[in-house]
């Protein structure tokens, strides 16, 4: 059931980003979201599909029509951003002004150097790994924060598979 309306969503914001807007607007769509929310609480799969219809809507609308959607796609996107920022395109994130990965990342190792929480380290490791399988910003650079962020856990845990990863990439980045 909750693959069908996903899979339907979908289809509908392809046929908008195609042209053909009439499947975001119709009553339908948003009947939809109303059963996708029945069927319990929202995952980061149902969060990205049903914010990408308000924001189709938002386009597809005249704009004194469209702000409740803008709204509503602004809250979802911000709400996935804080899940993981890698759930949210780039374009998206620059429209409602949301820190990159990369970005995300910074701050949490930030936060973990202030905390010591082990948490936010794991966390900004995952994004910066991210970030070096994407090339999301310079190599080089991603290399280095993945590599710093290796160096802390090594340094909190002891683990020697951080340790020799982090030497590798520092090795592997250009001077």
């Amino acid at each position: 059931m909750k693959e069908r309306l996903l899979a339907e969503l979908d289809a509908r914001v392809a046929r908008h980003a195609n042209g053909d807007s009439s499947g975001v607007l119709d009553e339908q769509a948003l009947d939809l979201v109303t059963e996708l929310t029945a069927l319990g609480g929202p995952d980061a799969g149902s969060l990205s599909r049903v914010a990408a219809l308000h924001l189709c809507r938002y386009e597809a609308l005249p704009p004194e029509h469209g702000e409740a959607d803008l709204k509503l796609a602004r809250t979802l996107y911000t709400r996935l951003h804080t899940v993981d920022p890698r759930l949210v395109s780039p374009e998206v994130r620059e429209l409602f002004g949301l820190a990159s990965p990369r970005d995300s990342g910074v701050a949490l190792m930030r936060e973990y150097e202030r905390t010591g929480r082990l948490a936010q380290l794991e966390r900004a490791i995952s994004l910066f790994r991210q970030e070096v399988l994407e090339h999301q910003t310079g190599q080089a650079n991603a290399e280095r924060n993945l590599g710093k962020a290796l160096l802390r856990r090594f340094e909190r845990t002891g683990q020697r598979t951080d340790l020799d990863e982090a030497i590798r990439l520092g090795q592997a980045a250009p001077d």
